[in-house]
Protein backbone atom coordinates (compact mmCIF):
# COMPACT_ATOMS: atom_id res chain seq x y z
CA UNK A 1 0.00 0.00 0.00
CA UNK A 2 2.86 2.40 0.81
CA UNK A 3 4.56 1.67 -2.52
CA UNK A 4 1.25 2.17 -4.37
CA UNK A 5 0.70 5.56 -2.64
CA UNK A 6 4.31 6.60 -3.36
CA UNK A 7 3.87 5.81 -7.06
CA UNK A 8 0.68 7.92 -7.15
CA UNK A 9 2.49 10.70 -5.30
CA UNK A 10 5.54 10.58 -7.59
CA UNK A 11 3.35 10.40 -10.69
CA UNK A 12 1.40 13.42 -9.47
CA UNK A 13 4.62 15.34 -8.82
CA UNK A 14 5.94 14.41 -12.25
CA UNK A 15 2.76 15.60 -13.97
CA UNK A 16 2.72 18.81 -11.90
CA UNK A 17 6.40 19.43 -12.72
CA UNK A 18 5.78 18.92 -16.43
CA UNK A 19 2.82 21.32 -16.32
CA UNK A 20 4.90 23.93 -14.52
CA UNK A 21 7.80 23.48 -16.93
CA UNK A 22 5.49 23.75 -19.92
CA UNK A 23 3.98 26.91 -18.47
CA UNK A 24 7.44 28.44 -18.03
CA UNK A 25 8.58 27.72 -21.57
CA UNK A 26 7.79 30.56 -23.92
CA UNK A 27 7.57 29.87 -27.61
CA UNK A 28 9.62 32.55 -29.28
CA UNK A 29 8.37 33.83 -32.58
CA UNK A 30 10.11 36.97 -33.68
CA UNK A 31 7.58 37.47 -36.44
CA UNK A 32 10.26 37.20 -39.11
CA UNK A 33 9.16 34.82 -41.83
CA UNK A 34 11.92 35.98 -44.19
CA UNK A 35 14.92 34.30 -42.50
CA UNK A 36 15.71 31.19 -40.46
CA UNK A 37 18.90 30.02 -38.81
CA UNK A 38 21.02 28.00 -41.22
CA UNK A 39 23.15 24.90 -40.81
CA UNK A 40 26.73 25.06 -39.57
CA UNK A 41 27.55 22.86 -42.58
CA UNK A 42 27.60 26.07 -44.65
CA UNK A 43 29.91 27.75 -42.14
CA UNK A 44 32.35 24.85 -42.49
CA UNK A 45 32.37 25.27 -46.28
CA UNK A 46 32.92 29.03 -45.88
CA UNK A 47 35.79 28.45 -43.42
CA UNK A 48 37.41 25.99 -45.82
CA UNK A 49 37.11 28.52 -48.62
CA UNK A 50 38.68 31.28 -46.54
CA UNK A 51 41.58 28.96 -45.69
CA UNK A 52 42.16 28.27 -49.40
CA UNK A 53 42.02 32.02 -50.14
CA UNK A 54 44.50 32.77 -47.35
CA UNK A 55 46.86 30.15 -48.77
CA UNK A 56 46.21 31.50 -52.27
CA UNK A 57 45.24 28.01 -53.37
CA UNK A 58 42.70 29.25 -55.88
CA UNK A 59 42.18 25.88 -57.55
CA UNK A 60 41.14 24.30 -54.21
CA UNK A 61 38.97 27.37 -53.50
CA UNK A 62 37.33 26.88 -56.88
CA UNK A 63 36.29 23.34 -55.96
CA UNK A 64 33.81 24.92 -53.53
CA UNK A 65 32.29 27.08 -56.30
CA UNK A 66 29.46 26.41 -58.71
CA UNK A 67 30.37 26.64 -62.39
CA UNK A 68 28.02 29.63 -62.75
CA UNK A 69 29.30 31.60 -59.74
CA UNK A 70 28.89 35.37 -59.72
CA UNK A 71 31.58 37.20 -57.72
CA UNK A 72 30.77 40.81 -56.75
CA UNK A 73 33.63 43.19 -55.90
CA UNK A 74 33.07 46.13 -53.52
CA UNK A 75 33.61 48.86 -56.10
CA UNK A 76 30.20 50.40 -56.59
CA UNK A 77 26.53 50.01 -55.89
CA UNK A 78 24.11 47.34 -57.05
CA UNK A 79 24.15 48.60 -60.62
CA UNK A 80 27.84 49.43 -61.03
CA UNK A 81 29.84 46.79 -59.15
CA UNK A 82 32.45 44.75 -60.99
CA UNK A 83 31.14 41.19 -61.38
CA UNK A 84 33.04 38.14 -62.57
CA UNK A 85 30.80 35.34 -63.84
CA UNK A 86 31.91 31.73 -64.10
CA UNK A 87 34.28 29.62 -62.02
CA UNK A 88 37.05 29.45 -64.62
CA UNK A 89 37.05 33.23 -65.16
CA UNK A 90 37.07 33.84 -61.40
CA UNK A 91 39.96 31.47 -60.70
CA UNK A 92 41.94 32.95 -63.60
CA UNK A 93 41.33 36.48 -62.25
CA UNK A 94 42.62 35.59 -58.78
CA UNK A 95 45.68 33.78 -60.14
CA UNK A 96 46.48 36.85 -62.24
CA UNK A 97 45.89 39.08 -59.20
CA UNK A 98 48.42 37.07 -57.19
CA UNK A 99 50.96 37.12 -60.03
CA UNK A 100 50.73 40.84 -60.82
CA UNK A 101 49.92 42.79 -57.63
CA UNK A 102 52.92 42.18 -55.40
CA UNK A 103 50.75 40.49 -52.78
CA UNK A 104 52.92 38.49 -50.39
CA UNK A 105 50.34 37.18 -47.95
CA UNK A 106 46.80 37.31 -46.63
CA UNK A 107 45.94 36.37 -43.05
CA UNK A 108 42.29 36.11 -42.03
CA UNK A 109 41.39 36.40 -38.36
CA UNK A 110 38.55 37.16 -35.94
CA UNK A 111 35.84 35.63 -38.14
CA UNK A 112 32.16 35.77 -37.32
CA UNK A 113 29.99 33.50 -39.47
CA UNK A 114 26.19 33.65 -39.47
CA UNK A 115 24.45 30.89 -41.43
CA UNK A 116 20.93 31.84 -42.50
CA UNK A 117 18.23 30.50 -44.78
CA UNK A 118 16.40 33.11 -46.84
CA UNK A 119 12.73 32.13 -47.07
CA UNK A 120 12.11 35.21 -49.21
CA UNK A 121 14.60 36.47 -51.77
CA UNK A 122 16.57 39.51 -50.52
CA UNK A 123 16.27 42.55 -52.77
CA UNK A 124 19.83 42.67 -54.05
CA UNK A 125 20.63 38.97 -54.33
CA UNK A 126 17.23 37.77 -55.46
CA UNK A 127 17.83 34.18 -54.30
CA UNK A 128 16.21 32.16 -51.54
CA UNK A 129 18.10 29.43 -49.72
CA UNK A 130 21.26 29.21 -47.64
CA UNK A 131 23.64 32.12 -47.08
CA UNK A 132 26.59 32.69 -44.78
CA UNK A 133 27.05 36.29 -43.71
CA UNK A 134 30.56 36.87 -42.38
CA UNK A 135 32.65 39.59 -40.79
CA UNK A 136 36.41 39.16 -40.44
CA UNK A 137 39.82 40.82 -40.44
CA UNK A 138 42.32 40.44 -43.25
CA UNK A 139 45.95 41.45 -42.94
CA UNK A 140 47.46 41.64 -46.41
CA UNK A 141 51.05 42.43 -47.32
CA UNK A 142 51.82 44.08 -50.68
CA UNK A 143 55.52 44.60 -51.47
CA UNK A 144 56.29 44.83 -47.75
CA UNK A 145 53.37 47.16 -46.96
CA UNK A 146 50.79 45.85 -44.49
CA UNK A 147 47.13 46.53 -45.15
CA UNK A 148 44.61 45.73 -42.42
CA UNK A 149 40.98 45.42 -43.46
CA UNK A 150 37.68 44.54 -41.85
CA UNK A 151 35.61 42.71 -44.42
CA UNK A 152 32.03 41.61 -44.85
CA UNK A 153 31.59 38.65 -47.16
CA UNK A 154 28.25 37.03 -47.90
CA UNK A 155 27.97 33.84 -49.92
CA UNK A 156 24.95 31.96 -51.25
CA UNK A 157 24.85 28.20 -51.78
CA UNK A 158 23.03 26.33 -54.53
CA UNK A 159 21.23 23.00 -54.13
CA UNK A 160 24.55 21.11 -54.49
CA UNK A 161 26.04 23.10 -51.56
CA UNK A 162 28.34 24.96 -53.95
CA UNK A 163 28.90 28.71 -53.63
CA UNK A 164 27.08 30.41 -56.50
CA UNK A 165 27.15 34.03 -55.28
CA UNK A 166 29.98 35.84 -53.50
CA UNK A 167 29.41 39.40 -52.28
CA UNK A 168 32.36 41.27 -50.76
CA UNK A 169 32.23 44.55 -48.86
CA UNK A 170 35.33 46.37 -47.64
CA UNK A 171 37.19 49.65 -48.06
CA UNK A 172 39.38 49.13 -51.13
CA UNK A 173 41.23 52.44 -50.75
CA UNK A 174 43.93 50.91 -48.51
CA UNK A 175 44.63 48.18 -51.07
CA UNK A 176 44.71 50.70 -53.93
CA UNK A 177 47.15 52.85 -51.96
CA UNK A 178 49.46 49.90 -51.14
CA UNK A 179 49.41 48.65 -54.74
CA UNK A 180 49.62 52.08 -56.34
CA UNK A 181 46.83 51.20 -58.76
CA UNK A 182 43.16 50.33 -58.95
CA UNK A 183 43.14 47.01 -60.77
CA UNK A 184 39.36 47.09 -61.19
CA UNK A 185 39.43 50.39 -63.08
CA UNK A 186 40.19 50.66 -66.79
CA UNK A 187 41.13 54.31 -66.34
CA UNK A 188 44.00 53.79 -63.91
Amino acid sequence: MIIHNNIKYLTGLLILGMMLLNGCVQNMNDGNDSWDIGSTEYVEIMEEGMMHMQNMDFDAWGELMADDIEYYFPDGDAGTRTVITGKEALIDWWKNWEATTGVESMTFSEPVYLPVIAQEAPNYAGLTGPYVVSYLSNEMVFNGTKVNLRMNITVHFNEENKIDRYYSYYDRSLIISAMGTNILSDSE
